[in-house]
């Protein structure tokens, strides 16, 4: 039984209906647009916590809520033993497509976070993206994804709360006029508008500790995504701009990171400042 708030109808109606679900974020050339850029800085920002001495070094991979699967196809393409794992059928049939387009390896599941039809210790490193904040019980589903998780094994949460003070907030009248535009040169169209999710406004307070309670060491929160996002819907799933803008777009952003030195990784900063943040630990 799933229990989140929100109804899983409207996700798949999100997924069934709208041109962006098909998209892959992935890439192995340089990113084009500023999704295809935060998920190589995910893809870079987690190989990070793989260096640390504390995780068993193990490629078996687990993403929970894996959606289209643009970080697992990181994962896939570096050589990875890849689970793929989502409640929806047809986002399964979507992953399955993008995975077989670009000739990447995995296994496909259709399963509840809540309760895993998994063997425990089965995987090495377990994560999810933008999946956690949709939960208001968030206590089972790590309960589960741990169990499942190996002795020296990586969780890795990347969560993106409803935040009203972050970085977006000096950019949301770009947003706002885009969003004008589009609705406009859209009036009358069907399938316009996306369908709202349960979104969570709690930080990494909440994760730690029931992380701590089920047995995760050495764990660490950031704030991450310290860039704005801009585009005429930043609701899921994220729309892109017109090709040229985003890739203009992508060098500013990246100008931005090149200067981030404050921090670990230029993908972090300050929890509350960024668009999400990412939380993570290893199991004893």
């Amino acid at each position: 039984m799933v229990k989140y708030t929100g109804d899983n109808e409207e996700w798949n109606k999100n997924w069934q209906l709208r041109e962006e679900a098909i998209y892959t974020h992935w890439t192995r050339n340089n990113p084009e647009n500023q999704v295809q850029l935060a998920f190589r800085n995910h893809w870079s920002l987690f190989n990070t916590f793989m260096e640390s001495p504390s995780y068993n070094g193990g490629k078996r991979v687990l993403e929970v809520g894996c959606g289209r699967g643009s970080l697992s196809s990181y994962f896939s393409d570096a050589g990875f033993d890849c689970t793929l794992l989502d409640l929806s059928p047809d986002v399964i049939e979507i992953a399955k497509n993008i995975f077989s387009r670009n000739n990447l390896p995995a296994k496909f599941l259709v399963g509840d976070a809540y309760d895993l039809d998994l063997k425990n210790s089965a995987f090495d490193l377990v994560f999810s993206i933008g999946v956690f904040e949709h939960f208001e019980d968030i206590e089972t589903p790590i309960k589960e994804q741990l169990r499942v998780l190996d002795k020296g094994g990586l969780f890795i949460a990347y969560i993106v709360p409803e935040y009203q003070n972050n970085i977006q907030k000096n950019f949301d009248w770009i947003n706002d006029i885009l969003k004008g535009y589009v609705n406009a040169k859209n009036e009358g169209l069907q399938n316009s508008n996306k369908h709202e999710v349960y979104r969570s406004d709690k930080g990494s307070e909440k994760y730690i500790p029931v992380l701590q309670k089920y047995g995760l060491k050495n764990i660490s929160a950031f704030g991450t995504y310290p860039v704005p996002m801009i585009s005429h819907s930043t609701d899921f799933p994220f729309s892109l701009m017109p090709n040229e803008s985003e890739i203009i777009f992508v060098k500013y952003l990246e100008t931005i990171l090149e200067s981030n030195t404050e921090f670990p990784h230029p993908w972090m900063c300050n929890e509350g400042e960024g668009n999400a943040f990412v939380v993570w630990g290893y199991k004893d």
